[in-house]
């Protein structure tokens, strides 16, 4: 019997620390042959060159997609945008896969997606269903729902969501967030050794607001005015933007700004692993990623989220939403300091063994009989 052939594509650090430990499963699974297709800034020096992390962790990566990453105006993404879809098509002409494994809603990843559901490659596409009403991500997380054939969500409003746009119920399943379980299995010997003995700390990582008017310049000046007055009591860890529109600009300030301040640190990009330890050991992560919403509370710290990026979704009450305002950020920082000891116990996103369920619904999804044609589900009233 042959192998199934199954992909997972990634273009930045977040999507693959989320999956690693789900991927690892199927990359284990002797009836599976499974690579990781790679593009974006995970291949770039300047983003770190988190590609590294997927070799490291021992997985096949069959094919790398580099397109430079300028990032100065819409135009430019546009551009990338359509050289990842020339280029995916391309690659999929010549490479079938019985599934292609997508995560989220990044804007390279809506180009593999359209890519390959042209080419008729079944797409398991993993968060559906959420709102982030500030980023262009909220637009392509619903377009790629639309292309693909299975779905699995991270909570039971999102699997509603999924299903209102038109998606079959028993093609969609509610397993919890990946990245709420990964998060506390930390391995330390890939924790950084300069990262290990910093307390009284907190995690910086913001990205730009795609779809937001105000310049990122003038908001991450309201974060920076914000943490500055704590910058000689206590460690700042900035962690470098996603290579989203602008996101150069917030990096140029942040590393001046670290330059200038000797208890801020930065790094462009860090292993998982490294990730989730800073962040349990800090008192907060201040800023819009994704990962404070769900993956925070499970680490028992809390998240100052700023502004509109992450509006929408489903939060936990030590998730503080504030707006891009230095002195309510400032009050938000004393807040959590003053709070830092009290214990958080809601995680709305974690599922006990998520992973291991991932794992086994990909593989009855592999098991059962292929669907030629996706039918739209009308929603009866």
């Amino acid at each position: 019997m042959s192998k199934y052939k199954v992909a997972f594509i990634t273009g930045s650090r977040a999507d693959y620390g989320i999956v690693r430990n789900y991927i690892a499963k199927l990359n284990a699974d002797p009836e599976v042959d499974f690579c990781v297709l790679t593009t974006g800034a995970l291949l770039l020096s300047q983003f770190g060159s988190a590609v590294n992390i997927i070799e490291q962790d021992g997985f096949r990566i069959d094919y790398r997609n580099v397109i430079p990453q300028k990032m100065s105006s819409l135009h430019d993404t546009c551009h990338i945008m359509a050289q990842t879809l020339d280029d995916f098509s391309r690659f999929f002409s010549e490479h079938k896969y019985d599934l292609l494994i997508i995560l989220g809603d990044r804007y390279e990843i809506y180009s593999v997606s359209i890519a390959a559901a042209m080419h008729r490659i079944p797409i398991l596409h993993l968060h559906g269903g959420e709102l982030t009403v500030a980023n262009y991500d909220e637009f392509i997380r619903h377009s790629i729902t639309k292309m693909a054939t299975w779905h699995i969500t991270s909570t039971e409003e999102y699997r509603k969501r999924v299903i209102q746009l038109g998606e079959r119920p028993e093609s969609v399943f509610c397993l919890g967030a990946l990245g709420a379980e990964n998060c506390l299995h930390i391995n330390m010997e890939n924790v950084q050794i300069e990262l290990r003995d910093l307390y009284n700390s907190f995690v910086v990582l913001f990205h730009p607001e795609t779809l937001n008017y105000v310049s990122p310049l003038e908001q991450v000046e309201e974060i920076l005015k914000a943490v500055r007055p704590y910058t000689k009591d206590y460690n700042f860890i900035f962690i470098g933007s996603n290579a989203d529109t602008h996101a150069d600009l917030i990096t140029c300030r942040v590393k001046e700004f670290c330059d200038e301040h000797g208890n801020c640190h930065f790094y462009s990009n860090l292993h998982p692993d490294s990730y989730h330890y800073v962040v349990k050991k800090s008192i907060a992560l201040i800023g819009n990623s994704s990962s404070g919403i769900i993956e925070v509370p499970s680490l028992g710290s809390y998240t100052i989220n700023i502004g509109d990026r992450q509006t929408g979704r489903v939060k936990s009450s030590s998730i503080l939403d504030v707006r891009c305002n230095a002195t309510v950020i400032n009050e938000a920082i004393r807040y959590v300091i003053e709070h830092k000891d009290e214990p958080i116990i809601e995680t709305p996103y974690y599922k006990k063994n998520s992973a291991e369920l991932y794992y086994q619904t990909t593989m009855n999804i592999l098991y059962s009989d292929k669907q030629q044609y996706k039918e739209f589900y009308d929603i009866k009233f």
